[in-house]
């Protein structure tokens, strides 16, 4: 049918039927548009609600991702193992930086709390008995805190669980979980909420409170329990959600990933989507008075219905279809200039014109050097460029942001919880970020790679897809690298220099806790005779021994050795065992540097060494001092007969004797 044609031939039956005709019109058309507005309420409520559901669960992700980082933690370990009070000010500081957390808690592994941001020590966990049921307990009442609220642990393993990290959450308003909930939609009448599986509720109302099921809205009868256990209890993690009706109640029900304990459930009642009426009995009414001309009517007006049903269907074919549909509205020739027939047809052109440019854009990523992903919120579907693929064994099926299976699977366990941290923090802010990653290509070589993302949102504020860049950057990482550690290194011994020792040391001494540092001061006996005699060439090849050897006792244990200059080198000792046994290692280094070494020529040089020691905190805990009572202990030997080691006294320092000629100073 033409246009003009549908147009007028509408005037005309309107016309002629006059009031029975529009009244047929008025009240089918109110029927099929009452019926899409109700699709329309039901998509809004679904796709809403799965959103909204989609950052609770990130929420979550994130508390047990902060667990997991807290647990693997030195200072943490070892609270836990010794009661110390070493983790206190990890714990106090990731809790003042997160408002979700009412107190960040180290136990130990009979539940005895060590270390508490709030200040809550030496007492049982208030809720220990329920600490093994779940990562993330249910909703419960704390004395301590004064408030409702629940708790994420992990273990803290060290060979055995040697104790707990227990994040007590309290969902207040400015919460994460009552920023994700808040809010309601469908008009006003659906809200999202939390429950646990012993049936409490968090922000059901949509205020930031915590309540009881028994103070769910009272038009559901006094079996409100039951409505809870037959709807969200049945709920496992291969179902994903359910949907269905309870009362007057339309609701969807899904699991929270990596959580057991809780659900999260979206209510409204089910006379905003209206009911499903039947146009049977006003028709009846109305035909008695025309039937004939009603027939008419209906049949002109069920036709264009039916044509918008067609092209409803295609286009609801089309939005399901995953990535760009190839589904397009079959267009007869005869109706290329109706009304419908342009609509489709502009459709089609459309459609076409979005398909050329994703092959654009998957052309452009796969030429160029950047390695491209992107995530869709709604659909849950993962695009990794071409080049990304063949670079990194990675797969987009199954594959979300931080669920194991995309970047997070390339690296370290440590950097993997770095970056889950990260994206969580890029979705909550809702801003793009810029890092850097180590990741693992598929011919098990560790590359750096710039990481560049952004999140784009929804006029509502709700994130519909992440777009991200990787760049290899490996050769201009390890460049710079070389560039950091040759200005690191003494050139001849190639141990540290001075500067950088010095700076390593105080970072040593910064973060050491409980735990005691050494330094070890090492001057050549008479090495001017050695030069003088032997040549500078063999005062070289006595340096570079001196340096292979002592080397040797701090590679892999933890600690580091340095040159300041001349013939003087010093250590630092952080492996606990070697510090207990300072003495005999440095009664080896003597005895093996004693043994000496040929030069070029043959000639065997005895190399002799004398050696002060200090230790932290025992004789200080300033880097400058340390280092200077170390230098003192060995100028003690110097006065002493040479060739051999002596452990600091404060009785060295008041002889007024010794000055240090170098006046080193920590930068």
């Amino acid at each position: 049918m033409k246009k003009s044609t549908m147009k007028y031939g509408l005037i005309i039956v309107l016309v002629i039927f006059a009031l029975v005709p529009a009244i047929i019109l008025g009240v089918v058309g109110t029927l099929a548009a009452s019926g899409y507005s109700n699709d329309a309420k039901q998509e809004e409520f679904n796709t809403v609600t799965m959103s909204k559901a989609g950052t609770v669960g990130t929420v979550f992700s994130g508390y047990l991702g902060d667990a997991a980082m807290l647990s693997k933690l030195d200072e943490v370990v070892e609270a836990a193992k010794t009661g110390g009070d070493g983790a206190s000010s990890v714990m106090k500081a990731y809790a003042q930086s997160n408002p979700d957390i009412a107190d960040a808690l180290v136990l130990n592994a009979s539940g005895t709390v060590v270390t508490s941001a709030a200040g809550a020590v030496n007492g049982t966990f208030e809720h220990f008995d329920k600490i093994s049921a779940s990562e993330v307990s249910t909703l419960l009442s704390w004395d301590k805190y004064q408030t409702d609220g629940f708790f994420v642990s992990r273990e803290i393993n060290n060979g055995s669980v040697v104790g707990y990290v227990c994040l007590v959450v309290a969902p207040t308003a400015e919460s994460s979980i009552s920023q994700a909930l808040a809010g309601t939609y469908i008009n006003g009448k659906a809200r999202l909420a939390l429950i646990d599986s012993d049936g409490n509720t968090i922000n059901f109302e949509g205020n930031g409170a915590s309540m009881k099921v028994g103070q769910l809205d009272g038009a559901i009868s006094g079996k409100r329990g039951d409505f809870f256990k037959n709807t969200v209890s049945n709920v496992t993690a291969n179902d994903n959600r359910v949907i269905g009706t309870a009362g007057k109640y339309n609701y969807i029900s899904g699991v929270i990933p990596e959580v057991t304990s809780w659900r999260w459930l979206a209510v409204c009642e089910s006379s905003e989507f209206g009911s499903a009426a039947s146009p049977i009995m006003p028709l009846i009414v109305l035909a008695i008075a025309a039937l004939i001309m009603s027939a008419l009517g209906v049949l002109i007006i069920t036709k264009f219905v039916g044509k918008m049903h067609g092209m409803l269907k295609t286009m609801d074919s089309i939005t399901h279809e995953d990535g760009i549909s190839s589904t397009r509205f079959d267009v007869k020739r005869k109706e290329e200039k109706s009304e419908l027939g342009a609509i489709q047809t502009s459709f089609n052109e459309f459609l076409d014109e979005v398909r050329i440019n994703s092959d654009r854009y998957r052309t452009i990523a796969n030429l160029s050097d950047n390695m491209l992903f992107e995530w869709d919120f709604h659909k849950e579907i993962m695009y990794i460029s071409d080049n990304m693929l063949q670079k990194f064994d990675l797969k987009a099926e199954g594959a979300t942001l931080s669920n194991g299976r995309f970047l997070d699977s390339l690296m370290t366990p440590e950097d993997a919880d770095k970056y889950k941290r990260d994206i969580s923090s890029m979705l909550k802010n809702q801003k793009g970020y810029n890092t850097q990653y180590h990741l693992m290509t598929k011919s098990g070589t560790p590359i750096w790679v710039s990481f560049r993302a952004n999140c784009i949102t929804d006029r509502v504020g709700e994130p519909l897809r992440v777009i991200g860049v990787l760049t290899d950057i490996d050769n201009e990482k390890k460049a710079e690298m070389q560039l950091s550690e040759r200005a690191s290194i003494d050139f001849l011994s190639q141990l540290y220099n001075r500067s950088t020792f010095i700076r390593m040391l105080t970072q040593e001494l910064d973060r050491r806790g409980p735990n005691k540092v050494a330094t070890m001061f090492i001057d050549v006996d008479d090495f001017k005779f050695i030069n003088d005699r032997y040549g500078h060439s063999s005062g070289d090849e006595a340096i570079r021994f001196v340096a292979d050897n002592i080397r040797k006792k701090v590679d892999g244990r933890g600690g580091f050795a340095g040159r300041f200059g001349g013939d003087e080198f010093v250590l630092c000792y952080t492996n606990q065992e070697d510090i207990a046994n300072l003495e005999q290692i440095a009664m080896d280094i003597i005895d093996e540097l004693y043994v000496g070494f040929s030069t070029n020529d043959g000639t065997l040089i005895n190399v002799r060494v004398s050696i002060g020691i200090s230790y932290c905190p025992q004789h200080t805990e300033d880097v400058n001092e340390l280092l200077s009572y170390s230098d003192t202990a060995m100028y003690f030997v110097k006065k002493n007969g040479k060739t051999n080691y002596h452990i600091y006294m404060p009785e060295d320092s008041e002889s007024g004797e010794y000055i240090d000629p170098e006046g080193y100073q920590a930068t």
